[in-house]
């Protein structure tokens, strides 16, 4: 019992100005100043029952006033406390049963009952709510009609004194008369074998014959367990006299039981004369007519979860966590109150289905998972140690926000709005306020400081002297060649500004020593930032050819993870050598063990251009392990290959969705798809995360794709479309900061690379197969290409299918089978350049196995006396392609054809002067990385590139496509260049526009390509 009470029967002149006092002081908040305890207001509150001050004679019969009453009333008339007891004392609920009353009034029935978090209420009049909610407000009160009710739980007992003879509207039409409601609401909220506990009028269901269909309704849904009469003067406290009345008990039915067991009956099980001795009165009644019905009550509680669960698929070990979580929330004496909510929890989460008129997309969101459950759970088992209320509140930090918290109940009351509103962090030190912070005010100076030096443009930060004197006096000795190794003047000044910022992005030209970068910005922090580490993550090629070979060369302590036992050997100063397959492999572990260092690493990402595929698996778990280290470098000769959003997960790892990437383009584009003829229309939005950090993953990379390139290059569309930058200068700001970049001639001080650009004109037979290709695809289709056995399917790859073959043609036209005249034209165009360097050693890279199988038979067919050495990445390893250097030098004249995929990175051959790529690339980015195999910072004589196409066919779109892109990744480079001075860099002096294919749709709606211009000066 939460109040004592008393018997004395307040006068009815006196009831209204006492409600009316104890609602003025509850809306006030002045109970306390003035001595007033919850208790004095329990018993002075008594409703609005016999208060109606009407009068018989004012009305013309009995019918009408009565009528009136329940209006002014609407059957208000609560339950005496003692009633209350006396019910709560036959039904002796536990700890953990969880209560309600549908229409409770001011709460008499909670007062009695063991656990106030555990009872659920629902009244429709405001003051009456008010008053319940003060006296418990640790109880789930809610104020609202019992017909729109609806508490998402179901409930071990509900005790009611519902309203009398009211005649309610549900949403059939049909009117039902309140007590029979409260019965059928019940049942909607009662568990299997849970009880209600009613008090209604003694003529409720008093004849068999009139009550017929009401007690059949009762029936389907309830075992009777008896009623008892209640005295006529029971409410006699509540202002009336005489008022006859009684208390029934019934059971909720299992489901499938036949409602011919215990049926209901008119027969009174015995009869509450007076309020007096009511623990032994309560004993009797709970012996006779509840004592089983609760027995059948716990004995069923496990075994209908154990049935749900076989019900519904869930993963292997969730019912034993369940469980588990279950009987330690059960067996704590602090959580066992709990017990009961979390089986109403898990019930729910077996037996929830979609509500009528939502959609499956707002229904997942919803919806109870195994995981919302475990978390239910769990979180109730912790409450074990739920820490004291103090009356207080205090600005803290939750995850990525400010806000204020309160630590009681009357604290929490206190808040105004604009103390629950959460404050970003961003927002705190973008406002340079830290004063409005108390408790922060040092981490958000810190944090401002580390932004402002962050924001610095690098083409206008000065040297550290510091960091200029560490990077002078830096030297490794190279064992291999016996000489020390020292950064240029370049490299130092580079290397200095970026060791002054914890992130940045080394864009610096394949050949210009990134390498060397890596290991200087790792040793320094180590020994001036205290970093525990410097992690290497890259290609397993790069990896194992080069820091796996010029680390020991130096001197330098690392560890190559190559098994997990590997994580055990790291120490502090070690450099950490990591393949991407191994993070993409190790990736959880990696993750636990740069948190349990605190994220104190150096992270070195050489060739970043690796994570450009945000979809990726490696991208993907780079992400996870190393977003949050201390400190990122990201290396690469080019940060995008084909599109500016590939620079997004870069940015996204260097930054990880942070103050130093907001959203700052108030414009987002897209175009919409238009047809073959017609370029889409464009169309602009406003940004929904303007001011804000770009959000993380798919979300992120289209809000960046849409910020300043929303469309891909194609192989068709390059002549269609100017590739705009859009928002450019916002997105010049973010590269100013992040990203230093550097051409190899800037570098090294050498301007050694020379491109040659050599179209050729197709023979006839090579442009019949070529023409072929193009009107009769089919015929050659099955020849070269598998069907997927859908035909649809192979309908959309039709096109695709048809580009790759051209591409196979244009590249090599022998190796298809409908060719049969004599060595291809281009295919001798690079052996008479090879043959003009008779003293040279000469590379050619093609990119198709089948294509450099062409190129070897002819070479053996008309240069027999050159040595030919072939590389593959399926034949040839790491280590022989290693020992190849040594061969290929010593051969001075020896031809290297390989596929330029085998020679992506760190194996190099600088004293290779002559380049043939007769194939190629989608992007300038892939064959750079091979060409500059043979362009190296050490180099010192003229290397020349050729590139070898044929004109008028779809390689012209493929070098335009190439054109283009390079175009962006130029401005990615800080070089905003028109494509007029690409073509010259690139020696292309013909008119490449008019010699692009294009592809047509007739009226049929069916795609064709089409021959470009044929004329080259």
């Amino acid at each position: 019992m939460k109040y004592s009470y008393q018997m004395n029967t307040i006068p009815t002149n006196k009831r209204k100005e006492l409600n009316d006092k104890v609602l003025y002081l509850i809306d006030s908040g002045e109970i306390e100043k003035i001595g007033l305890t919850p208790e004095e207001l329990f018993n002075a509150y008594t409703g609005d029952g016999g208060l109606h001050e009407l009068k018989r004679s004012d009305y013309t019969n009995y019918s009408e006033f009565s009528q009136a009453k329940k209006e002014v009333e609407n059957g208000q008339f609560f339950t005496p406390p003692a009633l209350c007891e006396f019910v709560a004392a036959c039904l002796q609920v536990s700890e953990s049963d969880i209560i309600a009353d549908l229409t409770c009034g001011m709460g008499n029935f909670f007062n009695f009952m063991p656990v106030e978090s555990n009872l659920y209420g629902c009244e429709l009049d405001i003051k009456a709510y008010k008053v319940a909610r003060y006296l418990y407000p640790a109880a789930r009160l809610e104020h609202k009609d019992i017909r729109t009710y609806q508490p998402n739980i179901r409930f071990d007992y509900v005790v009611g004194n519902p309203p009398f003879h009211l005649r309610w509207w549900i949403e059939d039409g049909e009117e039902v008369l309140s007590q029979l409601y409260y019965c059928q609401k019940t049942a909607e909220l009662l568990k299997p074998y849970g009880i209600l506990a009613l008090i209604v009028p003694r003529s409720f269901l008093a004849d068999s014959f009139t009550d017929k269909s009401a007690i059949e309704e009762l029936e389907k849904n309830f075992r009777f367990l008896g009623q008892i009469s209640l005295a006529d003067h029971a409410f006699s406290q509540m202002g009336v006299a005489q008022l006859p009345t009684k208390l029934q008990f019934w059971q909720r039915r299992p489901a499938g039981e036949e409602k011919s067991a215990q049926p209901y009956r008119t027969e009174y099980d015995g009869s509450l004369l007076s309020l007096s001795n009511l623990p032994q009165q309560a004993e009797r009644f709970h012996r006779l007519l509840l004592q089983a019905a609760k027995a059948d009550l716990e004995k069923n509680r496990s075994r209908i979860l154990l049935e749900l669960a076989q019900s519904r698929s869930t993963s292997t070990d969730f019912q034993y966590k369940v469980k588990k979580l279950l009987y330690h929330i059960k067996t704590n004496p602090v959580t066992r109150e709990k017990y009961t909510k979390c089986c109403e929890y898990l019930h729910r989460f077996y037996t929830e289905k979609q509500p009528d008129g939502m959609n499956y997309q707002e229904w997942s969101k919803v919806r109870l998972t195994e995981r919302k459950v475990l978390v239910y759970l769990s979180a109730a088992l912790k409450r074990q140690n739920k820490k004291p209320e103090q009356d207080k509140i205090v600005l803290v930090k939750q995850g990525y926000d400010f806000i204020y918290k309160a630590y009681s109940s009357k604290t929490r009351r206190t808040l105004t709005p604009a103390m629950r509103q959460q404050v970003p962090v961003y927002e705190a030190v973008l406002e340079n306020e830290p004063e409005r912070f108390p408790g922060y005010e040092r981490l958000l100076r810190k944090k401002r400081r580390e932004y402002d030096i962050q924001s610095m443009n690098f083409a206008t930060m000065p040297e550290d002297v510091q960091i200029a004197d560490w990077l002078s006096a830096f030297s490794l000795w190279d064992a291999e060649n016996e000489e020390a190794i020292h950064l240029n003047d370049i490299q130092r000044h580079d290397l200095n500004l970026i060791l002054q910022k914890r992130y940045g992005l080394l864009q610096w030209e394949q050949g210009s020593g990134k390498t060397l970068a890596g290991i200087a910005v790792g040793l320094y922090r180590m020994e001036h930032q205290h970093i525990h580490s410097t992690w290497v993550v890259s290609s397993a090629i790069s990896i194992r050819n080069n820091w796996d070979v010029v680390l020991p060369n130096y001197g330098l302590s690392y560890v190559f993870i190559q098994i997990l036992e590997d994580l055990k050997k790291i120490r502090p100063g070690d450099f950490v050598l990591l393949t991407l397959n191994k993070v993409c492999q190790y990736h959880k572990q990696i993750r636990h063990w740069i948190k349990l260092h605190r994220q104190k690493i150096q992270l070195v990402l050489d060739e970043s251009d690796e994570i450009t595929n945000p979809d990726s698996v490696r991208t993907k778990a780079c992400l996870s392990c190393f977003r949050r280290c201390h400190s990122k470098l990201l290396t690469t000769g080019t940060s995008t290959r084909n599109n500016i959003s590939e620079f997004a997960p870069q940015l996204e790892m260097l930054y990880n969705n942070s103050i130093n990437m907001i959203s700052w383009c108030d414009t987002l584009y897209h175009y919409e798809r238009g047809t073959s003829q017609e370029s889409g229309i464009l169309t602009e939005n406003n940004n929904p995360y303007y001011g804000e950090p770009i959000p993380a993953y798919k979300k992120g990379y289209r809000i960046f794709a849409a910020s300043h390139l929303p469309e891909k290059i194609t192989v068709f569309g390059v002549g269609q479309r100017t590739q705009d930058i859009f928002n450019a200068e916002l997105l010049s700001d973010i590269l100013c900061k992040t990203v230093i970049t550097r051409t190899f001639e800037e570098v090294s001080g050498k301007d050694i690379k020379h491109i040659h650009q050599i179209p050729l004109r197709f023979a006839p037979d090579e442009k019949a197969v070529y023409q072929t290709a193009i009107d009769e695809f089919w015929s050659m289709r099955r020849n070269y290409f598998k069907s997927t056995g859908n035909s649809r399917k192979d309908s959309m790859m039709k096109l695709i299918q048809q580009i790759v073959l051209l591409l196979r043609i244009s590249a090599a036209p022998d190796t298809v089978m409908e060719y049969r005249s004599d060595t291809p034209v281009k295919v001798m165009s690079a052996l008479e350049l090879a043959a003009n360097w008779p003293d040279e050693v000469v590379a050619i890279g093609v990119r198709h196995k089948a294509v450099l199988d062409s190129y070897a038979k002819a070479i053996q067919e008309y240069l027999p006396e050159r040595p030919l050495f072939i590389v593959t990445g399926s034949t040839t390893t790491f280590a022989k392609r290693r020992a190849l250097r040594k061969t290929l030098r010593e051969s001075k004249n020896g031809i290297l054809l390989c596929t330029q995929q085998s020679l992506p990175s760190s194996v190099n051959f600088e004293f290779v002067n002559k380049i043939i790529i007769p194939e190629l690339h989608y992007n300038n980015s892939g064959m750079s990385q091979f060409y500059f195999r043979f362009i190296r910072y050490t180099s010192t004589e003229d290397k020349d590139i050729y590139f070898l196409t044929y004109a008028g066919s779809i390689e012209s779109n493929l070098m335009q496509m190439v054109l283009v892109k390079e175009k962006l990744n130029l401005f990615m480079k800080g070089q905003d260049t028109d494509l007029d001075a690409i073509y010259e860099r690139f020696d292309v002096n013909y008119d490449l526009l008019s010699l692009l294919m294009y592809q047509e749709q007739d009226e049929k709606g069916v795609f064709h390509i089409r021959w470009g211009e044929q004329n080259i000066a």
